[in-house]
């Protein structure tokens, strides 16, 4: 496991190629998180023992379907711990996983430390993950906000345009100074943006909305 902030981690896949997804770990105290980031051939085998060692995970917390294979079963399988997800992601992350718990898709506290924020219109049901942390107040964007390799860039679904803008409108009302998001190995040094006030986040969100519209 990468140290990113403290209690923060980037989990690289067990076979590390540059076109491999990360996954983010978080140490607290009322049980681990991992926001995860796989695919058939983009696991986390071998580092269960790390993170066995760094305390286990609590919980798995997927913002949309896209990342949902059969490995998060085997994470939850190894650690006793089940994938939360929106109720309305549900149905599509239960066409490859089992161990499965559905929040209501609502803004609303999943722990005291845990806000589920509603983002719509990259996946109909997704969501980000606000988590307080010792160096700030993290927003997890899974790829809703995602580095390309170039630039940060937010991508609608085919018909989500105007929801993804409303959302991108609505975060500017969510205090948060840091941006996360599971991005490819290969950016994985962009994987975190500061933004440490509101008008840059305002800024930045406003570049989004454009890039969009």
């Amino acid at each position: 496991m990468i140290e990113l902030r403290k209690n923060l981690y980037i989990i690289e896949p067990t076979k590390a190629t540059a076109l491999k997804y990360i996954s983010f770990f978080v140490k607290r105290r009322k049980g681990n998180l991992l926001f995860p980031c796989f695919s058939n051939q983009s696991t986390i085998h071998g580092r269960f023992d790390d993170i066995e060692a760094a305390g286990g995970i609590g919980m798995q917390l997927l913002g949309d379907s896209h990342f949902r294979t059969a490995h998060c079963d085997e994470v939850s399988e190894r650690f006793g711990c089940s994938l939360h997800c929106s109720e309305a992601e549900r149905e599509a992350v239960e066409q490859k996983c089992v161990n499965v718990t559905a929040f209501p898709f609502e803004h609303r506290r999943l722990a005291s430390d845990i806000m589920v924020v509603p983002t719509p219109g990259h996946r109909p049901g997704g969501v980000c993950f606000l988590v307080d942390l010792p160096d700030g107040k993290f927003l997890f964007a899974g790829d809703a906000l995602w580095y390309d390799g170039k630039r940060w860039m937010s991508f609608p679904s085919s018909r989500g345009k105007k929801q993804l803008v409303a959302s991108l409108e609505m975060l500017k009302t969510v205090e948060f100074d840091q941006l996360l998001c599971n991005t490819k190995l290969q950016d994985s040094e962009h994987c975190l943006l500061e933004l440490p006030d509101e008008k840059a986040r305002h800024a930045f969100l406003d570049e989004q909305i454009a890039l969009i519209s």
